[in-house]
């Protein structure tokens, strides 16, 4: 895996498991109500609970993410299926926006796709979100399918990003 270096400390993605439950949780309740971009509906939607996180655990889902100074900073969560490896629900604090972490989430998420066995990563972004389509334009995500009202009011657009044997 790839490390990057934030001040002078690295940024390494690691898998957590349910004991970080919680803290992850208290992360999801700190960004979410500040990413006013979304309907408030879907914001509270996705303030999950320690208990939602470890049901997402036990179903399939693994959470992902750097913990920088003692505290979980970002994450995202990810799911095996049988188009790819879909990835979603990421939070980055927002002391460690324009960081680097979020790049290394993504580069992270096209590494276990492939230790994976899956053809692609892809995932939803919401339609106009500037700085999540550059994002998909810098790590090689195109459009997959029609834009589509994931939840009333809001558009997404599923992107993808083949992951070829190199």
């Amino acid at each position: 895996m790839n490390d990057f270096v934030l001040s002078h400390e690295e940024i390494r993605i690691i898998e957590f498991s349910e004991e970080d439950a919680e803290e992850i949780s208290q992360l999801f309740r700190e960004v979410w109500p500040q990413a006013t971009e979304y309907p408030e509906g879907w914001r509270k939607k996705r303030m999950y609970s320690a208990e939602q996180i470890i049901d997402d655990m036990r179903n399939g889902y693994h959470y992902f993410g750097s913990r920088l100074q003692g505290r979980i900073v970002g994450v995202y969560k990810a799911l095996i299926t049988d188009k790819g490896l879909f990835g979603e629900h990421q939070a980055v604090s927002a002391e460690y926006r324009n960081s680097g972490l979020a790049s290394a989430m993504y580069v992270q998420f096209a590494e276990y796709g492939k230790a994976h066995g899956c053809k692609r990563n892809y995932c939803n972004i919401l339609v106009g979100h500037k700085p999540s389509e550059r994002l998909m334009k810098h790590f090689g995500f195109c459009p997959w399918g029609e834009p589509y009202e994931q939840y009333p009011g809001m558009q997404v657009q599923m992107y993808e990003r083949p992951l070829d044997e190199e």
